[in-house]
């Protein structure tokens, strides 16, 4: 049997354990539920295209703002087509616009391909690809003007079929909700150390 004081004294040092382990939890809960609070800013959303062919295959990033299935355009990097990266972003001067037929209008795109309305230029507007509704055909079309680069349409418009399952857009995780789901995945952890403990 312990003395009274040793007692005491395991007493104090579990209860200050104790205090810790409910501080870290606290705390890692609290970093998790800060940033993921953070003010929504514009996202990043990694996108593939594949022709019905497999002859054109189109990846790249789009920044914008998701509001359900939409995205709004604001900028793009990271192209590559057919396997050549394409020189020219928003990042170097190039622009992103609504598809030629309704110029000036909100460029957008969607997650599952239904609604696609954006083409995006080099800095001097020669060179593009873009999706939108078809001038010359019925029904939503991919077109792209990159000369040298294979499969090129040389300005030409190709059906897009969403049903086709060709076009894949995700959300990239943003750095800050990758902590906030650490730090909330931590908190959880702690809580369990302290019921355990």
């Amino acid at each position: 049997m312990l003395s009274w004081p040793v007692s005491l004294t395991v007493f104090f040092v579990s209860k200050a354990m104790m205090s810790l382990k409910t501080s870290l939890a606290g705390a890692a809960t609290a970093i998790g539920l800060t940033a993921l609070a953070y003010p929504a800013q514009a996202a990043q959303f990694s996108f593939t295209y594949n022709d019905a062919a497999n002859m054109i295959v189109l990846s790249g990033i789009l920044t914008g703002t998701a509001t359900g299935n939409i995205i709004e355009i604001d900028g793009f990097s990271n192209l590559v087509y057919n396997g050549v990266p394409l020189p020219f972003s928003t990042l170097s001067g190039g622009t992103v616009d609504s598809y030629f037929s309704a110029p000036g209008n909100q460029a957008t795109a969607s997650f599952d391909g239904s609604v696609m309305d954006f083409v995006l230029f080099d800095n001097a507007m020669s060179d593009y690809v873009g999706f939108g509704p078809g001038i010359s055909m019925m029904g939503l079309a991919f077109a792209s003007s990159v000369p040298g680069v294979l499969g090129d349409l040389g300005g030409n418009e190709l059906p897009f079929d969403p049903s086709n399952m060709m076009w894949e857009a995700a959300l990239i995780p943003e750095p800050g909700a990758v902590v906030g789901l650490l730090g909330l995945g931590l908190g959880a952890l702690a809580s369990k150390v302290i019921k355990k403990g």
